[in-house]
């Protein structure tokens, strides 16, 4: 079976379109601090407009009233959670409808995210694919030159990108193209 794809940190309605159109499984709207945050009402606006597509929330650190007014506000398919809370956000997400995305080994989680120690900085690092009953994707540092590799070697049941299918700081949906030709060719 090949492996999902997500596209993070798309930040308009026209490349998350072209990437769901490219074989994207998933789309990341970023709304930590970031160069590729989007605000809670750009995040609802692109959910709404685009109903086909499984948009996942990209946080750091939120509190749980925030986290409240994202699951209230924007229908997004989940949520994928990095830093520590002092609150149960899995099961908030649960409550929700929506799935989890952990960023640690937290089998509540409906997906495992193995990252980077700098999501979205694009440095590769020591991959590897953790035991764990649930799905395990691949992110940090990967790109349409690697991700094939990874691929075939650790067999996750995803992977995800964002600097790694731009250009100049922007998405390149001719990267994020040859990136899902290059993800899914391998399984």
């Amino acid at each position: 079976m090949e492996p999902d794809v997500k596209i993070c940190g798309v930040k308009d309605a026209l490349t998350a379109l072209e990437a769901h159109r490219a074989g994207a499984d998933y789309i990341g709207l970023v709304l930590a601090p970031s160069s590729r945050q989007i605000s809670l009402e750009q995040a609802r606006h692109l959910v709404m407009t685009l109903p086909a597509i499984r948009f996942v929330a990209v946080v750091r650190g939120m509190t749980r009233e925030a986290l409240q007014e994202l699951l209230q506000k924007v229908p997004v398919f989940a949520v994928q959670y990095h830093g520590e809370a002092d609150f149960d956000w899995v099961s908030m997400v649960h409550e929700a409808g929506r799935k989890a995305v952990a960023t640690t080994l937290d089998e509540r989680a409906d997906i495992i995210l193995m990252d980077g120690p700098e999501p979205g900085q694009g440095r590769t690092w020591d991959w590897h694919r953790p035991a764990s009953d649930k799905p395990v994707w691949i992110a940090g540092g990967l790109t349409p030159e690697n991700v094939g590799t990874v691929v075939r070697t650790l067999r996750p049941d995803g992977v995800d990108v964002s600097s790694g299918v731009e250009t100049d700081g922007v998405k390149d949906i001719e990267k994020i193209r040859q990136f899902i030709k290059e993800a899914k060719q391998w399984r």
